[in-house]
């Protein structure tokens, strides 16, 4: 049974990266192409809308780039070997806010984690999915997040202020959804994960053994 989890948590993480890449990349790389072959059509007869056409399928190829690269930092942030834990943290999290619809306030300790990029990383995608269903789903506007370490276990908690995940019924699913893989996430690391939810939001505490 363990092992068919980390089976499944697998899969899930293959067919999430792969719709990111349909849902975002194919389908603008296609309707770029269209654009070319359309400017190719106005440079005799209109060369003027034809520089036009090609000066916005520049604009919208480098927002693709940007996207690509924003789904391969998240598939491995090569700044968790350059740059330790902390940093990647904080640019994960401004990369979650882009939009910056939500005030985030961070409390992230240098925490020992060199010596094993595995669990680093693990920590990281914890750290990424409570954020993400915080932020997609709570509907709330503020997010705290903490990472400490103490007494031999890494002690991670993101607290938000939305409406618990009760309050949207549309959203239950998915919000319960993430939740599952974080449990199985944490057990594979042997830690302990507390769930503390309500209508003044949600607080989501793990604890993972060094």
């Amino acid at each position: 049974m363990f092992v068919l989890n980390i089976l499944d948590i697998v899969e899930i993480e293959r067919q999430r990266i792969a719709k990111d890449l349909h849902d975002i990349s194919l389908q603008d790389l296609s309707h770029l192409i269209h654009k070319i072959e359309l400017s190719s059509l106005y440079i005799e007869k209109d060369p003027i809308k034809a520089k036009l056409e090609l000066a916005t399928t520049q604009q919208e190829l480098r927002k693709v780039i940007e996207e690509m690269r924003t789904i391969i930092y998240n598939m491995y942030p090569f700044s968790l070997e350059d740059l330790g834990l902390k940093a990647t943290v904080e640019k994960v999290l401004y990369i979650i806010n882009q939009d910056f619809n939500f005030t985030i306030e961070s409390d992230i300790d240098n925490v020992s984690c060199e010596n094993n990029n595995v669990k680093s990383l693990y920590l990281l995608r914890l750290i990424q999915e409570c954020c993400h269903n915080a932020v997609k789903h709570s509907q709330g506007d503020k997010l705290f997040v903490s990472l400490k370490e103490k007494n031999h276990k890494y002690h991670l908690k993101v607290a938000d202020n939305g409406k618990g995940f009760y309050e949207n019924k549309n959203d239950k699913k998915n919000c319960h959804f993430g939740l599952s893989i974080m449990k199985e996430t944490v057990q594979m690391l042997h830690g302990k994960i507390k769930i503390d939810t309500s209508e003044k939001g949600t607080i989501i505490e793990i604890e993972i053994p060094f």
